[in-house]
This record gives structure tokens, C-alpha cells and sequence, in this order.
């Protein structure tokens, strides 16, 4: 094992790959799966300008995944998402030698380039104005629930996706190794609409509707039904029935949107290569916009064949330097499905923060990273985060200069050359605490209510800092989640239930001496009728107290928290409690697997991070510097902003 990791620090200044077999192992751990496909774990370089330098540099890095981008709409601040000129201009008319030019150009860059194409789906701006208010025409972009069911949209732009990827699997196959398919605001399938009516979302709704077995509403609810909340927080399960079903519409409409097209690209490339999509932000889009902009749907394209990958930036609630940054989805369900996930770096470092779109500073220049010690502290950061969590990444230039500086470009080629050597390590989650989030409960609550973003977003803050590393999954899943090896077990928002969910629970986590955390209202409504006793019936505890409650059963403990966004110093100690290893006792940032442990922070000072079982040597990668032999804890000193990358051997 020593051996394996001397030739594997001593390649890094030699630019060497070094591979046992097809694959890295490593003795003294069992072999296990990878946490996600090997087939779309790369690291790349993403950008919407035409910055053929910076792709050659890159490269020359040792980057050679690159990111092509033929689009046909504007971006969120008013700028052109593509120097190119669009393909789609008009009906069935294409500019197919517009994805030829900007290929040709990647390639004269990067001779050695593999493609990630994305394909947007979005309306080009001509389609809404062709025979516009006429045809009940959108912008999909700004829009999409409202164009989301039109038939016309769907056919001509299936048209137009299958005849642009026939032409990129003919002429460009052997470099393509990805496609991403991308639509609504931001590229991301979000829907701004609000709800609100056009005729083919009102007859969509209307078919929806009476395949439920339900009578035909006849019209969309207007916003004062579909917004009415009867018990505070709560949407009741008979007078707001018709609000709930109409949001589990909009997310299913989104859902079906994406499968639509994700089947029609299946239909011409049949699998060769990963398809993947922007979606499922339930951690990330808190109150005011997880109701309303369809990713509730995740589960359901979780589910598709069609669908092999996801795609997220890293958290922007937590982003600053020091911050924990994190994963907008449910990390652990992607890879329980073996999906896979791309990790997206566009965190706006010291010098992205100086581009200016219209005059103006770049969108998030607030909590970009204010000089060069702290870009490259951040961006270590980032790697660790995908690396340990088994993550594909990109190096996300979006308008340019976020990557800007040779001290800059040293610290990226370092990370890829480590990437080249240490993602095909098979590895596995160490994790003690699982949490489950359930989609259901989030439509019987108020949308705007502060306590939407308190249950998940902010929640992360103290997960992240609570010293033991989370898995976080969607409830559906539990019935097939092996829980062995969790000894703690949290449920941030199961407020609906009934006699199948009650009966999976007591079989599955009711046992083994777990400890179960519920927050806030757990079962206030149960078999279809809002019941604040439910809770009690749930978890055995009250509710209404207004200190965290405990009560021990035979088999497990249950714990309730009246109040969500727990800190994680109360994190840590009910983990503690439950018998959770903690690494880190202070709120300090840790990432840990089977194989690697990362720490991050802001500012001087000295930490101790205590392994859960000795390593006969340790290493840190960022700097090469042996920690020691046989060892049981690790201090970490940093002089101020700083992440540490350290390999654990057994």
C-alpha cells in the first residue's frame, strides 16, 4: 500500500497515470462499487464564450473534457448564451454549420477534446411571435409551465433535437461522450410561470385531472385557491385538495417535459453515451420556488431509463469562503439509482467578480472569493466535495476570467493531475447519519412560509458542520436503502403519512438501537386528514413542546425538534449520542469517505480531525507532505484561508 502511494505522489511532477488493472484498488478495503458510473466521471472545462485559448490552456492542463454549447436563446441576463449564431431560425430550418464551426474550433484548440454537448431545447426567440397569441405561443425560457404541453412546441422541437444529434452522431460520435439536454429558466427545467393559465396548460390540466379518477375541473384554480393554505402552515388534505393536486401537476408536467425529450433522444443515439439534465434542486430551491418550478418531479426522472445523469452547481446559500458549499440534490438517491452527477464549479472567484454583463457586476459577485489565497482555498474546496462524493466536475468559465492568474492555473493543474489519479479509486460512503426528504409533505405546505427554506436549504448549514459526514436521500427510496450501518436517521419534513409509510418505518427504522430525528410536525397528517395528535401517534412525543423531546423505546430512540435549521453543535451532540463518530469537534467543514478526508476553513487557527480507526500512513495531496504512520488524528494549521486533501491508508 506505501508503495502504491509513493508512486502516486511522485507522479504528480511527472504528469504519469498509474492503474492496476482497469481499475486503482487499494489494499486493505473490500471491493466495493464506485459511487458513480465510471463513464461520466470526468473532469471538464464549461464556458459560454468563444475562448479558444483558454481551451488550449486548459488542456495543456490535462483537461480535455470540454463543453459545447449551440444555443438558440438569450441567458438570464440579457446576453447571448453563444457567440455562435443560432442553428434553429426558423420552422424546420436549420443552421446545421453552426455547430460544425464551433467544434471545428474546440478541436483546432484541443486537438485531443471529448465533447459534452448541450442541447437547448428552449424556444428560439422567432417561435413565440410565429403566429404567436394565435397558437398559444411562449417563451419557454421565462415560461415553461405554459408551454410545456403544447403539442406544436414538443413535435417541432423533438424534430429539431433529432435531426441536430443524427448530424453530431454521424459526423462527430467518437468525441462526444455526454449530452446534456437543457430547457426553461437558466437551462435548468425551471418554471416561472407561477402557475399561471395558458390553453394547452388548462387542458393538460383538465387530462391530468380526470386520469386521477377526478372530476373535470374545468378551469386552472386561481391563485387564491391554489396559494390558500388553511392551518397555518398546512394545506388541508380536503379543503385545499384541489390546490395540492394542481402543484402535483405542474411538477409532473415538468417531469413528463423532460422525458418527453429524453426518449426522443434515446431514439437516435440508443444509449451509446450518458444523457443528462439539469434537475431535482429540492435542497437548493427553497421558499418561493420549490413548489412552483416543477423539480418536484425528480423523482419520477430519477426513474427513467432515458435519463443517466444530473447536473447542479454547488450550493449558493453556502458558497462563500469557509462555507460548506453542498449539493443542491439528493446526492445519495442519484447514486442509490447509479445515476450519475456532475458537480458544476461556478463559483465567482477573485477575479470573476470584476466582469461586468450590461454594465453590471456578474450575478453572485456578493459572495464571490475575495483574493488569490482564498480562490484557490475555494476551489480545492470544490474539487474535495466532488472527489470524495464521487462526482463527476467542470471548471465552470462562464463569462470568462474566473480562472484568470498563474498561481490560479498551478493549483488547477494540480487537481487534474490528483483527478487523473485518484477518481478510479473504487470508494464508498462512511456515513452514519442518513436523511430522507419527502416529496409528498412539501405540497400540503404554504410556499412562501420561511419555514420552506428552514426544513432543507439552511438545514445544510449544520449538517455541513456537525463533524460526521450525511447522506441525504428521497423517502421513496427507504424501502430499498440498506440502513446498516446508520445509527442516526433524520426526517427534516415528513409531515404526510399513512398506514403503508407507518408500516415501512417500523420495519425499517424503527430497530437496531437507531436514533430517528424528527423536525417540526412529523404525521400532522395521516390517511388523508390534518391531526396535530398524528404527531404523538408518529413519534410518541407530543406536539407542541417547545424544547427538543426525547423518548426512548425498546429498539430505538425517537427524537423531536419543534423547530427546523438545527444548529450543529445540537447535531452533533444527538449524534454523539447515537453513537455517530465525529471527526471534527468543532463547526468546522469536513468531507469524508472510505478513502479520503478534506478540511476547509476560513481563517487561522488549528483543528484536530479523529479518524474513526488508526491508518497506517497518511498524506496530504495538495502538497505531497506525509501526515504519518499509524495514525489516529490529524491536526490541520492553516495560516488563513485553506482546504487540506489527505489519503487515508489502511
Amino acid at each position: 500500500m506505501r508503495r502504491i502511494t509513493q508512486l502516486l505522489i511522485a507522479g504528480l511532477a511527472a504528469g504519469l497515470t498509474l492503474f492496476i488493472g482497469s481499475r486503482m484498488t487499494f489494499s486493505g478495503y473490500a471491493e466495493e462499487p464506485s459511487l458513480a458510473p465510471f463513464s461520466i466521471r470526468f473532469m471538464g472545462y464549461h464556458s459560454y464564450l468563444r475562448d479558444l485559448p483558454t481551451i488550449k490552456e486548459f488542456g495543456a492542463l490535462g483537461i480535455d473534457v470540454v463543453t459545447c454549447f449551440p444555443a438558440n436563446t438569450l441567458s438570464s441576463v440579457g446576453v447571448p448564451y453563444s457567440p455562435y449564431p443560432p442553428i434553429w431560425i426558423g420552422p424546420g430550418m436549420y443552421r446545421l454549420d453552426c455547430v460544425d464551426q464551433q467544434i471545428h474550433d474546440i478541436l483546432q484548440a484541443n486537438p485531443r477534446a471529448k465533447l459534452v454537448l448541450e442541447i437547448d431545447l428552449n424556444t428560439p426567440v422567432w417561435w413565440p411571435r410565429w403566429l404567436g397569441a394565435a397558437a398559444d405561443r411562449d417563451d419557454s425560457f421565462t415560461k415553461l409551465g405554459k408551454v410545456a404541453a403544447h403539442p406544436g412546441w414538443r413535435q417541432e422541437t423533438r424534430e429539431y433535437l433529432q435531426t441536430l444529434l443524427k448530424h453530431l452522431e454521424t459526423n462527430y460520435g467518437e468525441r462526444i461522450i455526454a449530452y446534456v439536454l437543457v430547457g426553461g429558466m437558466t437551462l435548468e427545467w425551471q418554471d416561472k410561470a407561477r402557475g399561471e393559465e395558458s390553453a394547452v396548460r388548462r387542458k393538460a390540466w383538465r387530462d391530468w385531472i380526470i386520469a386521477q379518477g377526478f372530476p373535470d375541473p374545468v378551469d386552472i384554480p386561481p391563485a387564491s385557491v391554489r396559494e390558500h393554505v388553511t392551518h397555518g402552515f398546512f394545506r388541508d388534505p380536503v379543503s385545499d385538495r384541489q390546490s395540492i393536486l394542481y402543484w402535483k401537476f405542474n411538477a409532473d408536467l415538468i417531469a413528463d417535459t423532460i422525458l418527453f425529450y429524453a426518449k426522443a433522444a434515446q431514439e437516435v443515439i440508443r444509449h451509446r453515451v450518458p444523457v443528462g439534465v439539469y434537475y431535482g434542486y429540492w435542497l437548493e430551491h427553497a421558499g418561493g420556488r420549490l413548489l412552483y418550478e416543477g423539480h418536484l418531479g425528480f423523482e419520477k426522472v430519477l426513474n427513467s431509463p432515458d435519463v443517466d445523469f444530473f447536473l447542479a452547481p454547488g450550493s449558493y446559500f453556502d458558497r462563500q469562503i469557509g462555507g460548506a458549499s453542498g449539493f443542491m440534490v439528493c446526492l445519495a438517491s442519484i447514486r442509490h439509482h447509479k445515476k450519475g452527477f456532475v458537480h458544476e464549479i461556478d463559483h465567482r472567484t477573485h477575479t470573476a467578480k470584476s466582469v461586468t454583463l450590461l454594465g453590471r457586476p456578474v450575478p453572485g459577485h456578493e459572495s464571490g472569493f475575495p483574493n488569490e489565497q482564498a480562490t484557490i482555498a475555494g476551489l480545492r474546496r470544490e474539487f474535495a466535495l466532488g472527489l470524495i462524493n464521487g462526482t463527476a466536475l467542470w471548471w465552470f468559465d462562464m463569462f470568462g476570467h474566473w480562472y484568470d492568474g498563474p498561481a490560479v492555473r498551478q493549483a488547477l493543474a494540480e487537481m487534474a493531475s490528483l483527478w487523473q489519479r485518484f477518481s478510479p479509486v473504487p470508494t464508498h460512503s462512511v456515513s452514519e447519519v442518513a436523511v430522507f426528504v419527502d416529496s409528498e409533505s412539501f405540497y400540503y405546505l404554504d410556499g412562501h412560509a420561511a419555514i420552506y427554506s428552514d426544513l432543507l436549504s439552511r438545514q445544510r448549514f449544520g449538517l455541513s458542520r456537525m463533524g460526521a459526514p450525511y447522506d441525504i436521500y428521497v423517502f421513496s427510496d427507504l424501502a430499498t436503502v440498506d440502513l446498516s450501518r446508520y445509527k442516526m436517521v433524520i426526517f427534516p419534513n415528513l409531515f404526510v403519512v399513512d398506514d403503508e409509510k407507518v408500516d415501512l418505518l417500523s420495519q425499517k427504522v424503527f430497530k437496531d438501537h437507531r436514533t430517528v430525528v424528527w423536525i417540526y410536525s412529523p404525521g400532522i397528517i395521516q390517511n388523508g386528514r390534518y391531526d396535530p395528535s398524528g404527531v404523538e401517534k408518529l413519534t410518541g412525543l407530543p406536539v407542541g413542546a417547545q424544547e427538543i423531546a426525547v423518548k426512548d423505546f425498546p429498539a430505538w430512540r425517537s427524537v423531536l425538534a419543534p423547530k427546523p435549521n438545527l444548529s450543529a453543535a445540537t447535531l452533533r451532540d444527538i449524534a454523539q449520542k447515537a453513537g455517530v463518530h465525529i471527526y471534527c469537534e468543532e463547526d468546522q467543514v469536513c468531507y469524508v469517505n472510505s478513502h479520503f478526508i478534506a478540511f476547509h476553513t476560513a481563517r487561522p487557527g488549528e483543528w484536530q480531525l479523529r479518524l474513526r480507526e488508526p491508518c497506517s500512513r497518511v498524506v496530504e495531496l495538495f502538497t505531497g507532505q506525509e501526515i504519518g504512520h499509524d495514525v489516529w488524528q490529524i491536526t490541520c494549521r492553516a495560516d488563513g484561508p485553506n482546504t487540506f486533501l489527505y489519503l487515508l491508508e489502511k
